[in-house]
Order: C-alpha cells, then sequence, then structure tokens
C-alpha cells in the first residue's frame, strides 16, 4: 500500500493573521477558500500536491496549550528551507515568535530552529545540510 501525505491541517484563532503568516511572511502560493457551511478553509500550497489547510469554525471553542514536552499529542511540523538562517531575520523583523534561534541538529543532519505560528501551533524550519 503506497501513503503520501495529502494535507496538514491548522484550526486558526485568526484567519487574517495566519494568511499573512503563510501567505506573504513565508510565501506559500494562496489556494482556493472552500466554504464548509460551519466552517471555511483556505489551502496554501506546501510541496507538490501536499497542502497546508487552514480552517476558521464559525462557533467559538476553547484553546488548548500544552507543553512542548506533553505526550500523546501532535507537537509540530517541519518545513525545509533553502536558508534557515535568513529565514529566522525574516521572521524576527516581521514580528513572528521565534521559539529558538538557528541550531545545527548534526545527528539529523540539517540547521534549523522552531517557531510559532499566529495560532501558536509551533512550526520548525530546517535546511538540510549539503551532501
Amino acid at each position: 500500500m503506497k501513503i503520501k501525505l495529502d494535507h496538514v491541517t491548522v484550526n486558526v484563532k485568526n484567519m487574517r493573521a495566519s494568511e499573512h503568516f503563510y501567505g506573504v511572511v513565508l510565501g506559500l502560493e494562496k489556494m482556493e477558500t472552500v466554504d464548509m457551511g460551519d466552517h471555511v478553509i483556505r489551502y496554501f500550497r506546501l510541496d507538490g500536491t501536499v497542502r497546508l489547510e487552514l480552517i476558521r469554525y464559525l462557533t467559538d471553542s476553547e484553546e488548548l496549550h500544552p507543553d512542548v514536552r506533553t505526550k500523546g499529542i501532535y507537537r509540530h511540523f517541519a518545513m525545509e528551507v533553502e536558508d534557515v538562517d535568513a529565514l529566522y531575520k525574516k521572521l524576527l523583523l516581521a514580528g513572528c515568535k521565534c521559539l529558538s534561534e538557528p541550531g545545527d541538529v548534526p545527528n539529523l543532519g540539517f540547521r534549523g530552529f522552531l517557531a510559532e505560528d499566529p495560532n501558536g501551533v509551533e512550526v520548525e524550519f530546517l535546511q538540510r545540510y549539503k551532501k
């Protein structure tokens, strides 16, 4: 059985701030918006056919703020970039929340850092070492 990633979903607190972060700051290609009745979905292209799905529910609900070591939960998704240090500076200039500075992770073969999107979702940005 062949399995491939189709999309990653984020339930947004603020669609406008999320669209700005992913579309303007990160430069992801904005795709279609779909009205599902009780929620609206905004898609961005991640890689090939893989998409980021931002969902804004029309009814209010509680927020969850787990710790990075909380067990049994989804923690973050990672995006590979061409220049991790330049992106770090760009995020800081844009007023984005960076959780760590760029650092080398030799055991995993990359340099990277963690940031937080406008919804409090942890995103890892990494640059693979050249072989």
